[in-house]
């Protein structure tokens, strides 16, 4: 970034007029972005003064069966539709009572075939609840998904109908601001880690905007393209796809995702991959 106020100009003047950082990890915050799709929320990060942006697939995922089966599978998804499933069948139970309590009493078939429809519409609805979940979510994330996302910055400016390109290989998508000088990260390098050594994630945790967390590097886990950084610093919904930065502001990943099951075990993309995986981020030689 820049050295001086005076030199700055475009989004990074804005931003810095608006939101001065006092520190490095300030200055990360102010290159942070907050993602608002029509199904849900996550955080990205502006990787150089062009304004491209870099965040995870998940967040601005639209193939909608894709995210439909991410979405079901989560622990708060599986136990709404545990719950519907349990309702249903407890209604279809107080049905079948009614049902027997009037079956045979004169004026009622009219009645009891209502009932009748009722209980095969429930038992209907109840047979494939998972596939009809998977099915509104997916309609929902298409049908968002052409007009675009929102972008909002740290100081609420907001970019709208966005498109994002995706890597093939690991969860990462780019796309770019319509702006000009925007404040960015700078790159460190993942592979100089310590075990131990001190972490930030900014994002937008629970819809929390702007949150800063810390923890420490645990250690590497994978190698090549499943390379993964392990973190204890807090990954939550809304978090995923903002910055792993060290104290120096340098972006060292990309925050992923979370060991289901467990605290305190976070896994971030090393940001080396965004080079490997968009080549138009490659500086020029």
């Amino acid at each position: 970034m820049a050295s001086t106020a005076r030199e700055l100009s475009g989004l990074e003047a804005q931003l810095a007029r608006t939101f001065p950082a006092r520190n490095a990890i300030e200055s990360a915050r102010n290159a942070t972005v907050f993602i608002k799709t029509g199904w849900g929320m996550g955080s990205g990060f502006i990787i150089d003064g062009d304004c491209h942006v870099i965040t995870n697939r998940h967040v601005v995922e639209t193939d909608g069966a894709r995210v439909a089966s991410t979405v079901v599978d989560t622990p708060e998804m599986r136990w709404r539709i545990e719950s519907a499933e349990q309702q249903l069948r407890a209604n279809v139970a107080q049905q079948l009572q009614l049902r027997n309590a009037l079956q045979g009493q004169p004026g009622t078939n009219l009645q009891v075939l209502e009932i009748d429809e009722r209980i095969q519409a429930m038992r209907a609805e109840l047979a494939d609840l998972p596939g009809r979940v998977r099915g509104a979510i997916s309609d929902k994330v298409e049908g968002s998904g052409r007009s675009g996302f929102t972008v909002i910055l740290v100081d609420g400016t907001e970019y709208r109908s966005l498109h994002a390109h995706y890597a093939e290989g690991r969860d990462l998508a780019m796309f770019q601001l319509p702006a000009d000088h925007c404040p960015h990260l700078e790159p460190g390098d993942s592979s100089g880690l310590a075990q131990g050594e001190r972490l930030y994630t900014i994002g937008n945790p629970s819809g929390l905007a702007y949150s800063v967390t810390s923890g420490v590097f645990s250690g590497d886990r994978g190698a090549g393209q499943q390379r993964m950084l392990q973190t204890d610093a807090p990954i939550n919904p809304g978090n995923s796809g903002g910055p792993l930065v060290r104290e120096n502001g340098q972006v060292i990943g990309i925050n992923t995702l979370v060991l289901k099951g467990a605290q305190g075990i976070g896994f971030a993309i090393p940001i080396e991959a965004i080079y490997q995986d968009f080549l138009e981020l490659r500086p020029a030689r």
